[in-house]
């Protein structure tokens, strides 16, 4: 049974008894006041967990503060004494809808793309930007770039009030069609335009709209990703919207990634209105900013291995995971993967995990955490049935995002029968998986039905065409959703 259980740890992450305790931390900016807040299933505290190897409490955690509550839990309770020590780590954090709520003031440039390849879709660029500037009000402030060969701020940041409002009108109905697509210099002047009226307790966003390649100026993905990744640290959130087939869905990634804010992809230019105003309104929602998880390893010899799903950091023992603004009614999810120690039995702590933000309304800063941990055994049996399987859903899920993108790779490469072979494999460990403990169909449902609409499409479209660059911009959205939902 070990080298079963072996490869069980390894893929799924058979682990962990969680540990401990949930507590949170309520303190403004300066650190002045704290108070202690209710738990489930933990001990309360003055101040937040700190990471301590040895402590054991019950299977799962959840902290609640505020709005937001944070719940936590390990692929299994228990892994087998010498099996190979692979465990995953759940963090879901949600928070709650808020009604009739005073929403913070919002700070928002608008970056169009207005090249020649946006023909047939300026007009609803424009008439998406002028439903922004419609919805907003006086608190608020907009500004207007736009970006071909070159790009220019036709209205700098301003107030939204009745002045505003006609004078922003006024430049998105005058935008006329020009030539490349230089979407860094774009970037730069709507980070530099958010920039200049950056303040607390608002909400700061740079809306990137686009339908082509990066072929003017800096082009490099990586270069223009860490642009978003540098102002994301200094507040300044980005969300990209590419329309059509023919932008680089991977660099329009990577810069809402790296900039902590959402993708969208928009086949049809005549949606663009409906998916921006989806947009703003998550944006006039926000409860949350300044959102990152801190993971460190309480006892020695754990290894934090691998965040999924998001870009991470270490800075000494603790690695921090940044993270968009929580809306009202939001979810994320994030998983990790981690390497216990293995060679005795009992338990050991696995993770410690911390969940920083700021409150949007009023710019005060939070903290909630939990502690986790993992009992080591002799017995197979106890650490098969000890799976959780909610858990375990969210771990194939990853395995199917993770597939989805693999086989994109191939598929761009020309290679359409190898994408379709790694499809078909990566459906067939998922059922192994689901089969080895014993989970109900619906847990993997929705994972492998992903993975059959993709391999549907690699194999229907030839790479290269229409139908096959839809196919991928769709296929790799919904990987990205699957890896933080």
């Amino acid at each position: 049974m070990k080298p079963q259980i072996r490869t069980t740890a390894a893929l799924v992450g058979a682990a962990g008894t969680f540990v401990a305790a949930a507590v949170l931390l309520d303190r403004n900016s300066a650190g002045a006041s704290s108070k202690a807040a209710t738990t489930t299933s933990a001990k309360t505290t003055s101040d937040p967990p700190k990471p301590t190897c040895g402590v054991t409490g019950d299977a799962k955690a959840t902290a609640k503060l505020g709005l937001a509550t944070m719940k936590a839990g390990l692929s299994a309770a228990s892994i087998t004494r010498n099996g190979g020590g692979e465990v995953h780590a759940s963090f879901e954090i949600t928070t709650e809808t808020v009604k009739n709520a005073q929403r913070p003031p919002l700070n928002v440039a608008l970056v169009i793309d207005r090249s020649g390849s946006m023909s047939g879709r300026i007009e609803h660029a424009q008439a998406a930007a002028l439903g922004i500037v419609n919805r907003l009000d006086a608190q608020d402030r907009v500004s207007l770039i736009q970006y071909d060969d070159g790009a220019e701020t036709l209205v700098p940041s301003i107030a939204v009030d009745a002045a505003g409002k006609e004078r922003l009108r006024k430049a998105i109905n005058a935008i006329a069609l020009g030539g490349g697509t230089n979407l860094h210099r774009g970037l730069e002047l709507g980070r530099d335009e958010v920039q200049r009226e950056l303040k607390q307790a608002q909400v700061s966003r740079v809306i990137l709209l686009s339908d082509g390649q990066a072929n003017v100026g800096v082009v490099d993905p990586q270069a223009i990703a860490s642009t978003a990744r540098t102002a994301a640290n200094t507040g300044v959130r980005f969300s990209t919207v590419g329309i059509g087939d023919d932008y680089n869905e991977d660099l329009m990634e990577a810069i809402a990634e790296a900039g902590r804010g959402q993708y969208h992809y928009v086949k049809v230019a005549s949606d663009l209105e409906k998916v921006i105003a989806g947009e703003l309104s998550g944006i006039q929602s926000t409860v949350a900013t300044n959102v990152e998880l801190h993971l460190k390893a309480p006892c020695a010899g754990v290894q934090i291995a691998e965040v999924l799903g998001y870009e991470s950091r270490r800075d000494g023992d603790t690695v921090i995971v940044p993270m968009a603004d929580l809306f009202g009614g939001d979810s994320r999810k994030l998983l990790v993967s981690l390497k216990v120690p293995d060679k005795d039995v009992g338990k050991i702590g696995t993770i410690w995990g911390e969940l920083v933000f700021r409150d949007a309304s009023g710019g005060e800063l939070k903290r909630t955490a939990v502690s986790l941990g993992v009992n080591r055994t002799d017995d197979s049996k106890v650490a098969i049935d000890s799976v959780d399987q909610d858990v375990m859903a969210q771990v194939l899920q990853l395995d199917a995002a993770r597939t989805m993108r693999e086989a994109a790779k191939s598929y761009e490469a020309g290679d359409q029968a190898g994408a379709v072979r790694q499809i078909q494999e990566g459906r067939r460990n998922i059922q192994s998986k689901a089969g080895m403990y014993k989970m109900a169909p619906t847990a993997s449902a929705s994972s492998l039905k992903e993975l059959d609409d993709m391999s549907s499409g690699a194999s229907a479209y030839s790479p290269g065409s229409t139908e096959a660059k839809g196919m991928l911009k769709a296929s790799k959205q919904k990987a990205r959703t699957m890896s933080k939902k």
